[in-house]
C-alpha cells in the first residue's frame, strides 16, 4: 500500500509543473481578459442626448476585434484597437462595417466591468460609458 502512495505522489509531482505551465499559456484567461464579451451603454455627444450602443468584443491578448450595433450604421472595431491589462487603458477605433476608415475613437479605462472615457471623431467629441454583461 505504501508503495502505491509513493508512485501516485511521484506521478503527481511530475505532472504538476506541466499542467501549471499549460495554464499560463499565451491565451488570456477570464480573469486576465476583462474585454471579451457583450458590452452595452451609451455614447454622449457634446450637444447632449445619448445614443445607445451594443458591442461584441474579443480580446486575443494583443488586440481587440468586434462588432458594434446601435449606431446609425453597423460598425466594426478596426485594427489599432488595444487594451493594456496592467493599466486598464482602452482604445477602440470604430468604423463602418463596409469600409476601412476609422470614424470614431473611444479612449478611456476599464475597471470592474465598466469602460468610460472620451470619444473623438468626424462628428465631434463626446464621452462614452459601457458596462460588460456578466
Amino acid at each position: 500500500m505504501t508503495r502505491r502512495w509513493f508512485v501516485l505522489a511521484c506521478c503527481l509531482m511530475l505532472t504538476a509543473p506541466a499542467t501549471s505551465a499549460q495554464s499560463r499559456g499565451g491565451k488570456p484567461t477570464a480573469k486576465s481578459d476583462p474585454i471579451t464579451g457583450t458590452w452595452t451603454g451609451e455614447l454622449v455627444p457634446p450637444d447632449g442626448g445619448s445614443r445607445p450602443v451594443k458591442m461584441e468584443l474579443k480580446f486575443d491578448g494583443k488586440s481587440i476585434t468586434g462588432i458594434v450595433s446601435g449606431m446609425p450604421n453597423p460598425a466594426d472595431v478596426k485594427a489599432g484597437s488595444t487594451f493594456d491589462p496592467k493599466t486598464g487603458a482602452l482604445k477602440l477605433q470604430l468604423g463602418r462595417a463596409d469600409g476601412p476608415a476609422v470614424l470614431l475613437t473611444l479612449e478611456g479605462t476599464v475597471a470592474k466591468g465598466t469602460a468610460s472615457g472620451k470619444a473623438t471623431g468626424d462628428g465631434g467629441g463626446g464621452t462614452f460609458k459601457l458596462t460588460k454583461k456578466p
